[in-house]
């Protein structure tokens, strides 16, 4: 076998193979695809930025529907003391995020063109509430509240909580008209999101967003 004399090659030819080497070492590093961390909020009402992830802190800036957020290079699912499952970002804002409760179908997506299923295991089969079957004649009174049609057009979720996550019970389609319990009073979403919640007895027991509330008609 024949040893590569070094002495016998012009040194232009040299420098060249000094120069490339490197080089192609380098490349397929530079080269390595970054991890795609754009996701898209798919939560209708948007997202809350805390500092923490802790809903009772103070909430430092917000999220509106559809819009893209950057999750941390290091970002990794953290529960919360509300439960749910929380996850840091570096924009628009850095803070911490909901991205709802275990096994639920998420509030974020990979953003347009990203490959990769949304980051929840179990999706959701709807976004729109089912009515609740044989809807129970409400009367015009000072406890009656209609469904504004224009706020929410696809209609009213009643939950178990004053929780957007806490356990869904039926839903109220527009315009549909609920009735709020004698002693009523607006109470503020825990997780820091701007609105408030209010107790029903009709069309059943449970808890419903007061945005999207309108005095009956």
């Amino acid at each position: 076998m024949k040893l590569l004399n070094l002495w016998t090659i012009p040194i232009a030819l040299l420098s060249v193979m000094t120069i490339a080497l490197p080089q192609a070492i380098a490349t397929p590093l530079a080269q390595a695809e970054a991890p795609d961390l754009c996701r898209r909020v798919m939560e209708r009402r948007g997202l809350a930025v805390h500092r923490t992830p802790d809903p009772s802190q103070t909430q430092i800036g917000g999220v509106d529907p559809n819009a893209t957020v950057t999750l941390a290079a290091d970002a990794e699912p953290i529960v919360g003391s509300d439960g749910r499952i929380w996850i840091k970002i570096t924009a628009p804002v850095e803070g911490f995020i909901s991205n709802g409760p275990p096994n639920s179908g998420g509030n974020l997506a990979y953003c347009s063109g990203s490959a990769g299923p949304r980051p929840s295991a179990t999706p959701p089969t709807s976004t729109t509430p089912s009515p609740v079957a044989e809807t129970p004649e409400i009367p015009n009174g000072q406890f009656c509240r209609q469904v504004n049609g224009l706020v929410t057009p696809q209609g009213l979720a009643i939950r178990s909580a004053v929780s957007g996550p806490s356990q869904y019970l039926g839903g109220v389609p527009a315009n549909g008209r609920v009735q709020l319990i004698e002693d009523y009073e607006y109470i503020p979403d825990p997780g820091g999101i701007q609105r408030s919640w209010v107790e029903i007895v009709a069309p059943i027991k449970g808890f419903v967003s007061v945005n999207s509330l309108i005095r009956c008609f």
